[in-house]
C-alpha cells in the first residue's frame, strides 16, 4: 500500500505530489438531451462512438452501454507508480478471452489536443467466464457487432484534457462550449481529491440550486466503503456509477469499484467515507 494513503477520522485520504489547488471542483451549467445511438460493430469502441456522435452532430456526451459483445477487450486497473511521480497509476494491460461480454460501461466523450477522447470504466466477462472491472482502452477494444447505447448529449459544455499540477495527471476538466443554452437542465463537473464523493455532490448541487436530479459518471476513490459495511481497502480504486440520484438534496449513489488487486464489488456508498482519489467526472441532470 502506498505510504501516502492514510486514515483521517472515518475517511481515508491520499497525498498527491503537486501543490494543493484551492478550487476543489470545476463546474459548468449546461443542457443535455437523451438519445439512443447505434454503435457499429467491426471497429474499435473509440471509432464507433466518434462516428455515431458525428452523425448526430454532437461533440460531447456521456454514454452508457450494456450487454455488448466485444471481439477484443483490453483494460487496465489501478496500480502503484513505481517511479514515485504519482500517488497511484495504471497496471499493465489486461485482455479478456474473446469474445468478451461487456456487462455495463459508462464513458465520457470530450477532447484532447483538439481530437475526440474517451474515458471509459466498466464491468465485463471473458469467454472463459472470468469476470473483471477496470478502465477500458477504447482505441484497443473492438465491438463484435452493432450495439445500442444510451447517450446524454451535452450541448454547450465540454470536457477537455488538461494537465493537473496537483495530481500530475492529464485529466478531463469542463469548459463552456459555444453560446449558453436558453434553459439549462444539467451540471457538468469534476471533483478534486480528498473530499467525500456524496458530500461534494450535495454541496455543489446546493450551490447551483439543485435538489432533485440524476447523477451519472465515473472516477476514482481512496478505497471504497459500502453502506453494508464491506470495504475495498486498496488505496486507489476506479469506480463507475451504476445508479445515482439526488433526492431532497441528498446524494444516493450505487457504484461498482475495483482496486489494485483486481477485486471488484458493487453497492451503495456509505456516506462520509469515500474520498475522491484522483478525480470524479460527473453530470447532474434533470
Amino acid at each position: 500500500m502506498n505510504s501516502d494513503a492514510r486514515h483521517a477520522g472515518s475517511m481515508r485520504r491520499i497525498m498527491h505530489p503537486g501543490p494543493w489547488a484551492d478550487q476543489r471542483h470545476q463546474a459548468v451549467p449546461c443542457r443535455v438531451t437523451q438519445r439512443r445511438l447505434v454503435l457499429r460493430g467491426g471497429q474499435t469502441l473509440h471509432a464507433a462512438v466518434v462516428m455515431a456522435l458525428e452523425e448526430s452532430g454532437a461533440r460531447a456526451a456521456y454514454l452508457e452501454l450494456a450487454e455488448a459483445t466485444m471481439a477484443s477487450l483490453r483494460y487496465v486497473i489501478p496500480a502503484d507508480d513505481e517511479s514515485g511521480e504519482h500517488a497511484a497509476w495504471y497496471s499493465a494491460t489486461h485482455e479478456l478471452a474473446p469474445p468478451a461480454l461487456l456487462h455495463r460501461a459508462g464513458l465520457h466523450v470530450g477532447r484532447r489536443d483538439g481530437k475526440p477522447f474517451l474515458h471509459c470504466h466498466g464491468l465485463w466477462e471473458g469467454a472463459d467466464g472470468s469476470q473483471a472491472m477496470g478502465h477500458m482502452l477504447p482505441t484497443e477494444s473492438v465491438l463484435a457487432e452493432d450495439t445500442e447505447a444510451t447517450c446524454l448529449v451535452v450541448e454547450d459544455a465540454l470536457l477537455e484534457v488538461i494537465h493537473d499540477a496537483e495530481t500530475r495527471f492529464s485529466l478531463f476538466a469542463p469548459r463552456p462550449e459555444g453560446p449558453p443554452s436558453t434553459g439549462t437542465n444539467a451540471l457538468l463537473f469534476t471533483l478534486r481529491p480528498n473530499q467525500d464523493l456524496g458530500e461534494a455532490v450535495e454541496a455543489l448541487a446546493d450551490r447551483y440550486g439543485l435538489t432533485e436530479a440524476q447523477l451519472s459518471g465515473l472516477g476514482s476513490l481512496v478505497g471504497t466503503t459500502f453502506a453494508d459495511g464491506s470495504v475495498l481497502s486498496s488505496h486507489a480504486t476506479e469506480v463507475l456509477i451504476l445508479s445515482g440520484r439526488l433526492e431532497h438534496g441528498k446524494a444516493i449513489i450505487e457504484l461498482a469499484s475495483v482496486g489494485i488487486d483486481g477485486i471488484h464489488r458493487q453497492g451503495h456508498l456509505a456516506p462520509g467515507h469515500n474520498a475522491v482519489c484522483v478525480t470524479a467526472e460527473l453530470i447532474l441532470h434533470q
